[in-house]
């Protein structure tokens, strides 16, 4: 992956979030993109706000957010009773259908870090998934 400016990194993220709105205001949601892939228990990488905007989305669907991972997890613990785990932890984690991973800057670092720790599990970028659905 290529390296990203401010700039880029601040134009990518601004496509990406227009993309989701666009696919939300077509009545598309992330709830049927995991559902039409298998994926029925998911966790979320970022218990931040674009973690939490994509948590209550699929609040209500039947797929079920099993946990959040965030690198600040000691300091949030939950959200809306859904553990916040640091990586670490991770392999403690009952296992998931797939890891949503939001971050654009460290994607690489995190899926690298994910292989090592917990090689089967099905990681996917955030952005990958909005332009997919």
């Amino acid at each position: 992956m290529m390296k990203l400016d401010n700039e880029n990194l601040n134009r990518e993220g601004f496509v990406m979030l227009k993309k989701w709105l666009e696919n939300r205001n077509a009545g598309k949601s992330f709830a049927d993109y995991f559902l039409e892939y298998g994926y029925e228990t998911i966790g979320i990488y970022d218990a931040g706000e674009l973690g939490k905007i994509l948590y209550d989305e699929i609040r209500d669907s039947a797929v079920q957010v099993k946990y959040f991972v965030d690198r600040n997890a000691e300091g949030i613990r939950s959200v809306d009773g859904i553990p916040v785990i640091t990586l670490a932890q991770i392999e403690e984690m009952e296992e998931v259908d797939a890891l949503l991973v939001s971050p654009i800057v460290n994607y690489d670092t995190v899926c690298k870090i994910l292989a090592e720790r917990v090689p089967k599990l099905r990681v996917m970028a955030f952005r990958d998934a909005v332009f997919e659905f």
